[in-house]
């Protein structure tokens, strides 16, 4: 859905405008350092608004009046750090990298030794599905990398000697997806539709299962797809069933969080999966109360 609230943004760090639907980072004069050998700091504007974004598309015009400046979109992710996706991160004219405490960490970045265009607005996009973030830059992709965003407000990083502008910043949001993968029988389907979907719904989680997936693409092409661009798995591995354990292999690989559930029936998990915690439940109505209770709280601490 496209955000419908009225934008505010306030200036958490330097010195910024915002008047007229307009953002304007203004360069102040920074003292010069004790030591001779130190270069002086670029002022550096961080502005942060009022909505909060998981997953969709942000997409916003910015003009700035040399080519070192940066216009870097900030995100929450997991855990415990920033994403910076837009001009000029870390060398490259259009990158993404991660501070978390207190460092940067290497990402990913494109336009190595060309020159961004000054004193003209161009378009600078970020789109999240799932753990899936593609930069454009007028409207051309220029990567797409993996990264868990968390829910958080959406904040911009400005950094010139000269004013960095920033307007029309348009924001869709849609609900984070949750893939179910589980074998499709009468017994799983009622757990799907009387305890997984229904909890992850009051989570805000739209709920998918394979079985669903309506495409003329190959299956396991669609499922792998679909795990790239939810925000979380559950996976029931009751049964000994080569399709869940794939599935659940690949996420893990991809890092994806992933909520394991067996029914206390099967004796033994199998060894590469039996280290990761499982909800453990009965199949009884007290059963599946049991296991919405428990769901509910893994829930809690993965959009927490």
């Amino acid at each position: 859905m496209v955000q419908s609230i009225q934008q505010n943004w306030i200036t958490i760090f330097g010195k910024a405008d915002y008047s007229d639907g307009e953002i304007r980072h203004i360069p102040t004069p920074t003292e010069l350092p004790t030591d001779p050998s130190s270069q002086v700091p670029i002022p550096y504007s961080l502005v942060r608004s009022n909505i909060d974004f998981e997953q969709g598309s942000i997409t916003l015009e910015a003009n700035i009046q040399e080519p070192e400046a940066r216009c870097q979109i900030v995100l929450s992710c997991r855990p415990s750090a920033a994403v910076h996706a837009g001009l000029n991160v870390l060398g490259a004219r259009y990158g993404l990298s991660v501070f978390r405490n207190g460092r940067w960490e290497p990402g990913e970045g494109a336009g190595f030794g060309s020159s961004l265009p000054v004193n003209k607005w161009v378009t600078l996009g970020l789109t999240v599905r799932g753990s899936k973030l593609e930069l454009s830059f007028e409207g051309v992709t220029v990567f797409s990398t993996a990264q868990q965003i968390q829910r958080g407000p959406i904040s911009l990083f400005l950094q010139s000697d000269h004013e960095v502008l920033v307007r029309k910043v348009f924001v869709e949001t849609k609900r984070p997806e949750c893939f179910v993968v589980m074998q499709f029988t009468e017994e799983y389907n009622a757990l799907f539709s009387e305890v997984i979907r229904p909890t992850c719904e009051k989570f805000g989680y739209h709920v998918e299962r394979a079985d669903e997936l309506y495409t003329s693409g190959m299956i396991i092409e669609d499922i792998t797809r679909s795990i790239n661009e939810s925000s979380i798995i559950i996976a029931d591995v009751t049964p000994n069933n080569p399709n869940v354990f794939y599935e659940v292999g690949y996420a893990h690989g991809i890092g994806k969080p992933t909520i394991l559930l067996s029914d206390r029936k099967r004796d033994r998990l199998p060894f590469d999966i039996s280290g990761f915690r499982t909800l453990f439940y009965d199949n009884t109505i007290g059963g599946k109360t049991a296991v919405e209770e428990r769901l509910a709280k893994h829930l809690e601490a993965i959009k927490a």
